[in-house]
């Protein structure tokens, strides 16, 4: 596997953003007067070693902590180059690594399970980042990509990083994802947008407000789609196949099965229709 860094570039007012392969993951950088902070850490420690030099040189100042936004190894295995920093991520994050990752995955990436690192900081709601003359507000909106998905807000240069919680060209459901609630993270993201506002979701371009409204809408059409194909009586083996899911099966599936257990408990799932001849 090659790891790799693309060039930070603007994308607001001492912001930037590059991209760190294999998987085309966005790195965010905010820089203050007194120091600046990467918003998401590569996919391995020594990934996340040559993002934070990068970072400096193209900053002019020290970096001074580090963000992760969700679980994902592209997001968060490179926390440990931070590790003498203050680093922050919703609280549900390093059980979630702890819990999920598997000693596949941390081979394929050449890790060890005591290469990882959690976060000095974890958070339930937010958390502050105080940059001298600007500062950057990293909220938890509630679960919607993962369980921990965070927010990096920098209110004065209008820019947001959103982690996977949007992606462009399309999201991405998995099986830690809960449909329900990510459009509801959504309303929280939208609602600290201005119409200028650029958003860096997790993977692709920078996007704008009337992006992240469509994409909105579409995850919430997603999860109607289920919930009406469950309430039908429609089986669990068969609700994947009912429908033209922007997601591949084998990811979509887990939340899918998600969905089913969320409205199994509500006591919304119908029972097949019988078929009369």
């Amino acid at each position: 596997m090659e790891f790799s860094l693309g060039p930070f570039e603007l994308v607001g007012d001492r912001v930037w953003r590059a991209v760190a392969e294999p998987a085309s993951v966005n790195i965010g950088l905010v820089a203050g007067r007194d120091g600046c902070v990467v918003i998401d850490t590569g996919s391995t420690p020594a990934q996340g070693r040559e993002i934070r030099d990068a970072a400096a040189r193209v900053a002019g100042v020290p970096v001074v902590a580090a963000v992760v936004t969700h679980a994902h190894y592209d997001h968060a295995f490179g926390l440990a180059a931070f590790a003498d920093l203050p680093t922050y991520a919703h609280a549900s994050v390093w059980p979630t690594i702890e819990a999920e990752a598997s000693d596949e995955e941390l081979a394929h990436l050449g890790l060890k399970r005591t290469d990882l690192a959690a976060a000095t900081h974890p958070f339930k709601l937010a958390a502050m980042v105080d940059l001298g003359d600007r500062h950057v507000e990293v909220v938890h909106f509630g679960p919607g990509h993962t369980p921990g998905d965070a927010v990096a807000l920098v209110p004065d240069a209008r820019v947001v990083f959103a982690g996977d919680l949007i992606e462009n060209p399309a999201p991405y459901a998995r099986s830690d994802s809960t449909l329900s609630g990510w459009p509801l993270a959504l309303d929280g993201v939208l609602g600290t947008l201005r119409a200028d506002s650029v958003i860096v979701g997790g993977h692709g371009d920078p996007v704008d407000r009337v992006f992240a409204v469509n994409q909105r809408g579409q995850l919430a059409g997603i999860y109607l789609q289920l919930e009406y194909l469950f309430q039908c009586g429609t089986s669990l083996a068969h609700v994947v196949a009912k429908g033209d899911w922007p997601f591949p099966d084998d990811h979509f599936a887990g939340a899918v099965a998600r969905v089913h257990a969320e409205l199994k408990a509500k006591g919304k799932i119908g029972r097949p229709l019988k078929v009369i001849h």
